[in-house]
């Protein structure tokens, strides 16, 4: 029995861009008000290599976009000579600015109806790999639970993170769908945790999968009833 809908989030229920830009700068502009001397020294450039080797050296940290935004802001600090105590304190105090911003998502027009609808008779929750507060959207009402893999430690596709979301909200896998555009993240990972997945994909991708797909948002409620009459 279908008991439980899990939803990704960034490009699944909102357009992430607009926020991210917004928060972005909000982030930056907040570092150089900080070190106005310093400021012209944020170059893309600098903040790339930082980036690169952040990653070649932790791997993993790629799961959690927060812990990479503030590393790469503490390593370019530390580069300028920014003492380590400061460094940590500025980079986090900058990280506060991006997330001022970051829940200031447009959704996409199909949304809110669908969640209205598929609402009424299932659990809602969102896993995702962002850091976005579902709960500071304007969709938060809709949602009993969010998990994020910054602060689960636990990024989709492993299967970690959705068995964590089954345990906070005491159902087994078998009573979930989760929806999600990634093939990866979503779909696959869905598929590792024992999920039903279905594949938002409306560029109309190939689906090499062969797993249960819509093309638009307003086509789930009638596809979340097919599935749920076969279990």
């Amino acid at each position: 029995m279908i008991t439980t809908l899990s939803f990704d989030l960034d490009d699944t229920l909102w357009d992430p861009r607009p926020a991210l830009v917004a928060a972005d700068k909000a982030q930056w502009l907040a570092l150089a008000q900080r070190y106005p001397d310093l400021a012209e020294r944020f170059t893309r450039d600098k903040i790339f290599v930082c980036r690169k080797q952040i990653l070649t050296d932790a791997p993993s940290i790629a799961g959690d976009v927060t812990a990479l935004r503030i590393e790469v802001m503490y390593r370019l600090l530390l580069s300028l000579d920014i003492a380590s105590a400061e460094a940590d304190e500025s980079a986090r105090m900058a990280f506060e600015a991006f997330m001022a911003k970051r829940n200031d998502v447009i959704l996409f027009p199909e949304t809110i109806p669908m969640l209205e609808s598929v609402s009424e008779s299932y659990a809602v929750v969102a896993i995702t790999n962002g850091n976005a507060d579902v709960f500071k959207t304007e969709i938060g009402p809709y949602f009993d639970l969010s998990i994020r893999a910054d602060e689960a430690g636990i990024a989709k596709p492993d299967r970690g993170i959705f068995d964590l979301t089954w345990e906070k909200l005491g159902c087994q896998s078998s009573n979930v769908i989760h929806i999600g555009d990634s093939v990866e993240n979503d779909v696959q990972g869905a598929i590792n945790a024992g999920v039903t997945p279905i594949w938002y994909n409306p560029s109309k991708e190939q689906n090499t999968l062969g797993v249960n797909e819509v093309g638009a948002l307003s086509e789930l409620p009638s596809m979340i009833q097919q599935l749920s009459e076969r279990h």
